[in-house]
């Protein structure tokens, strides 16, 4: 018998997903516990321009979901690649940014830009607006750097297909036969827990630690695994009743670098231990769940050193995340990360 869970859930494998979030961890390495030095290592395979275009791109947009579950399979870097070099060159940046949810009004502003039509102020407080909501600051010199970009689309799907092409073939394109065995083995063993888990725990454990109440109100959800997004869960609403979940699907026993022996998770977790505010946090959320606001006040810190702390227990395993259906956020300690921790240094330090 089909449990109501599996009735719901579908599954989708791509390394395309991967192949955009490696590029988000290459620019901003401390949101996922990269060496920021390695990650410099690998932008500098890459020429200046196509390095600046793949940061333009991270800087003025999100990951293009939409785009990589909507390519044809197998879903690989070169079926997105191809996919983009089929388009014009002008279309490109608007495939690449369609989300179900971008207001109309949003859209509209977007692909109407041109260099011969500035942005009024009304639309430049749309667009700062459209932003702010998906917790992105727009400063003026970012509002400028999505209008020249939309206005100029043209030359900028030219110059970011280059870069793509260029990151894949520097990098990803070996980094991809690397994480493919992962993603398989992480898709298997998720569809093997859906068969046992209720949907909000089975996420849970598959995210390590993210309680996320408003899926269950989607009718369709579609499960995806990412091996660079660990273990981060990204989701993105396809239609009105339908979700796309991208979780982390890295094995314990593997280093985010290609090569290095010792485990991301120990690494992080030994890190997330060693910081005395951090243990204070996790005592603290140790007894009641609160928000990052509130965990501030209590405990007389600033907001931006506890929300750092935060993200680096968070990055760790360290604390649950449990979002409302209002998007609200509150924290609780996770109590079977430090076991973890604890088994991942005993069988490390116990191998040949």
């Amino acid at each position: 018998m089909v449990s109501a869970v599996q009735s719901r859930l579908n599954w989708d494998l791509s390394t395309g997903y991967d192949f955009f979030i490696s590029q988000i961890a290459m620019y901003q390495p401390d949101r996922v516990g990269l060496r920021a030095s390695w990650a410099a290592g690998v932008r500098s395979r890459l020429s200046a321009e196509d390095r600046q275009m793949l940061e333009t791109f991270w800087q003025i947009d999100f990951l293009p979901i939409n785009f990589v579950f909507s390519a044809e399979a197998p879903k690989d870097t070169a079926a997105i690649l191809n996919a983009l070099e089929r388009l014009p060159a002008a279309k490109r940046l608007e495939a690449l940014t369609e989300r179900y949810e971008t207001p109309i009004e949003v859209q509209e502003i977007l692909c109407a830009s041109s260099p011969r039509a500035r942005w009024t102020q009304a639309e430049k407080e749309t667009i700062s607006k459209y932003y702010a909501e998906h917790h992105r600051e727009m400063t003026p010199t970012l509002l400028d750097l999505v209008y020249n970009n939309w206005a100029h689309r043209d030359e900028f799907g030219q110059k970011h297909l280059h870069a793509l092409k260029a990151y894949a073939e520097s990098f990803f394109y070996e980094e991809e036969q690397r994480i493919l065995p992962a993603l398989r083995a992480g898709l298997s063993h998720a569809q093997m827990r859906a068969g046992t888990l209720p949907l909000i725990a089975m996420l849970e454990e598959l995210s390590a630690g993210v309680r996320w109440a408003d899926i269950a109100a989607m009718q369709k959800i579609f499960l995806a695994p990412s091996f660079w997004g660990a273990p981060f869960l990204i989701s993105e609403k396809l239609n009105n009743n339908t979700a796309l979940v991208i979780f982390g699907s890295r094995p314990d026993n593997l280093a985010l670098i290609p090569g290095d022996i010792i485990p991301d998770n120990l690494l992080r977790g030994l890190k997330a231990l060693a910081d005395p505010t951090r243990l204070r946090i996790l005592r603290t959320l140790a007894h009641t769940p609160y928000s990052a606001a509130h965990l501030a006040h209590v405990l007389r810190l600033r907001p931006a050193t506890v929300n750092h702390h935060l993200m680096e227990l968070r990055v760790a395993g360290m604390v649950h995340v449990i979002i409302s259906s209002e998007g609200d956020r509150c924290y609780a300690t996770r109590f079977e990360a430090f076991e973890s921790t604890q088994d991942l240094l005993n069988r490390f330090l116990n191998e040949e």
